[in-house]
């Protein structure tokens, strides 16, 4: 689902602004960011939209590039469209027979001020369901339906809008997770629905309050938890985060945060104590792998270890028991040369193995290598390495009020 580019209470924050509110005060000013996973959801969001409008299967989209921002295209590789084919199968089987809208724009002003929203599908059943579906493209996180709030924000919203069309009795939210090969349905009354919004109604317009206010927060706030921190702009300098990783790492069971002492920073976080946080970070996350793997070397010598246990990992890539089989396999079939075998140019790197001993031939395919820079990385002041000269962030960045999109979600 998508949500414009100026909510002030994003759905999709819904998990942070409902049990945190002050972070919306602590977020303004950070400015929108996108990432290539992001875009790359995007264009699966629009390849299963063309394929569900024109009747087609996602693969007729293969190669097709898709502007997913300004000045930038993503383009739709067979890999993609496996994936998005699955939820295309799974939206054309619920709603046969049912009437089915893509990329329904939706209002949810009535619980969250300002808040309007773009569902996926949604699909009004004569039987008195509405199914709202949510396409996630990611493969991070598996996200479940049921008490989902930006799920129940999205059929709020729907019900608002479509309510006048029939009498629905029920609401049913899907999040499919192709990648994951997750599906998640979640079913509730309207009126367990309009109870929920009830609720996050009153949490909205707490979170309102701290939309353009220069008022410091009250404590109580402040709501850090994993879900409302996961993708806060603002955790590396909320003071009730930093309380709440102090408790932890005291290793006193009866200590809260009120216990440990946190020096908010005044505006944006200073640079001196940035600095003095960043010269602690790799002694911190070194600290945390050694607990992960304490935590492992227990668990496989048959050690419990208190709410953790133990899983297989995600099964890896599919492969050949026996690529020389397989080979004689496929030619049996008749599968033909170029069908059979994936040929690409070799690297540069074994270009210049092969070439070496000629200068004046690598010296023609040197021409046509190039490299990437090296991205932007912080390190300590006494690296050997040149300073970069960047320019201040105001010359590359639009103004971005409190009101400016909280991002995406796990696409």
């Amino acid at each position: 689902m998508t949500e414009p580019e100026h909510a002030t209470l994003s759905p999709s924050g819904a998990e942070r602004w409902s049990t945190c509110p002050a972070s919306v005060q602590l977020e303004a000013g950070y400015p929108d960011s996108s990432s290539d996973y992001a875009d790359e959801g995007t264009a699966a969001h629009a390849v299963a939209e063309m394929a569900l409008r024109e009747g087609k299967d996602a693969m007729a989209y293969k190669g097709r590039r898709i502007p997913v921002r300004a000045g930038k295209t993503v383009e739709v590789t067979a890999d993609m469209a496996t994936e998005v084919q699955k939820y295309i199968d799974y939206v054309r089987d619920v709603a046969a027979g049912h009437e089915l809208l893509l990329e329904q724009r939706l209002d949810i002003s009535r619980w969250v001020p300002e808040a309007f929203g773009t569902s996926d599908a949604v699909i009004l059943r004569e039987d008195g369901e509405l199914h709202i579906c949510d396409l996630k493209f990611g493969r991070g996180v598996k996200v479940d339906a049921e008490e989902n709030k930006q799920m129940i924000l999205y059929a709020l919203g729907a019900l608002d809008q479509f309510a006048v069309l029939m009498d629905f009795e029920r609401v049913r939210m899907t999040i499919h997770q192709p990648r994951l090969n997750h599906v998640s349905e979640w079913a509730i009354t309207v009126d367990e629905l309009r109870e929920r919004g009830a609720h996050l109604k009153e949490a909205a317009d707490r979170a309102y309050l701290y939309v353009g206010s220069e008022t410091p927060p009250v404590p109580s706030d402040f709501g850090p938890s994993e879900k409302a921190c996961r993708f806060c702009k603002a955790r590396a300098k909320c003071p009730a985060a930093a309380a709440e990783v102090a408790v932890v790492v005291s290793r006193n069971v009866t200590a809260t945060p009120d216990d440990f002492e946190v020096v908010p920073p005044q505006g944006d976080m200073a640079a001196p104590d940035l600095g003095v946080l960043m010269g602690r970070v790799d002694e911190i996350e070194a600290w945390c792998k050694a607990v992960r793997a304490e935590t492992e070397r227990r668990l496989l010598l048959g050690e419990a270890v208190d709410g953790f246990k133990l899983v297989l990992g995600r099964a890896g890539p599919r492969k050949w028991t026996s690529e020389q089989e397989a080979e004689e396999l496929l030619k049996a079939m008749r599968l033909k040369s170029d069908e059979m075998y994936d040929k690409k140019v070799i690297s540069p790197t074994t270009a210049e193995k092969l070439l070496k001993d000629t200068p004046r031939r690598w010296a023609k395919a040197q021409t046509l290598i190039t490299k990437s820079e090296g991205s932007p990385s912080v390190a300590p002041a006494s690296d050997k390495r040149p300073a970069l000269a960047v320019k201040p962030a105001a010359d590359d960045f639009d103004d971005v009020t409190p009101s400016a999109a909280e991002g995406a979600d796990l696409v």
